[in-house]
Parts: C-alpha cells; structure tokens; sequence
C-alpha cells in the first residue's frame, strides 16, 4: 500500500507539473531562495470518490481558462485590425474575469491557486477489474455483506476476493 501511495503521489507530481508547464505564456511560479526551507501542509481533504472527480474537474477548468487566457492574449498581441483587436481584448478581459472569479472559488473551497505547485497524496484507493458474472458472484459471495474482507489471513479462514477464487493465500 505504501508503495502505491509513493507511486500515485510522484506521478500526480509530474502529471501536475508537466500540465501547470504546458501552459505557455503563463508566468512561472518563481523557484524559492535556497535558504528558504519549505514545508509541505494539507490545505484540503477530498473524503469522497465524487469530491475526487468535482476537485479534478474543477482544476482542469481554470487550467483550460488559462491556457484560453494565453492564446488571446498572443492572437491580441498579433491582431492588426483594430475591429478584431477591440473584439480580442473584450473577451480576453471577461475570460480574465471569470477566471480570476473561479481562481478565487478553488481557493475557497480547496485551497488551490493556479500560482501554486500541489501534491496530491492519495490515501485510500480500490483496485477493481473487469470479470464474469460468475467470477463477480463468487468474489462477491466471498466478501461480507459490508464490503470488508471477512478473513485475515492469518486466522485460518479462507481468504476472500481474488485469492480465495483462485487458491487461497500465497506461499510465503
């Protein structure tokens, strides 16, 4: 478990990294002094699978706000017809408005900002696989009725879910 955890939090690092990188034109977080010692804090909880998914869906809007935000402003930078460009520079500025609006929500609802880099620590996660309905009733049958394993392996009961399925505890 330990091991996944260590897995899912590097490769949430670099997933976030290398999206907060795409977006070109955004200023970059500037890298702190090297005698500044800095401290990794919890700023949200996310106890629930649909909080999960509304928190990743609610990033990946403002991500996609500003990266919207930098094309207009490059296409206005470029535009020579001043019909268009007045046009460009309108909507740029209710984009930027309704962007910093949702910033400003992420931080009150998360503690997320766009000028800051995270780390997504995951605490709990199911390992699900696709099988047969007879393969899925007999797992099944295998559980408790409250989703929790109804054996340790260490008790001498036979072991649920995959492993009773297909022969019971591994060799040790």
């Amino acid at each position: 478990m330990k091991f996944i955890r260590i897995l899912s939090l590097v490769s949430f690092t670099l997933a976030a990294t290398a999206t907060f990188a795409q977006n070109k034109g955004a200023k970059p977080v500037a890298a702190p002094a090297p005698q500044q010692k800095l401290e990794l804090v919890k700023v949200s909880s996310l106890n629930t699978i649909a909080s999960n998914q509304e928190f990743q869906k609610n990033v990946q809007l403002v991500q996609q706000q500003r990266s919207l935000a930098v094309q207009l402003h490059s296409k206005l930078q470029n535009e020579q017809d001043e019909q268009k460009h007045v046009g460009l520079k309108k909507q740029l500025a209710d984009l930027q408005a309704k962007l910093n609006e949702n910033n400003k929500m992420m931080f009150k609802t998360y503690g997320f900002t766009l000028n800051r880099n995270y780390v997504l620590t995951v605490e709990k996660a199911h390992v699900h696989m696709w099988v047969t309905a007879e393969e899925a009733v007999a797992i099944k049958s295998r559980t408790s009725t409250d989703g929790k394993d109804e054996a340790k392996k260490d008790d001498g009961q036979k072991p649920s879910g995959l492993r009773g399925l297909f022969g019971g505890n591994k060799k040790k």
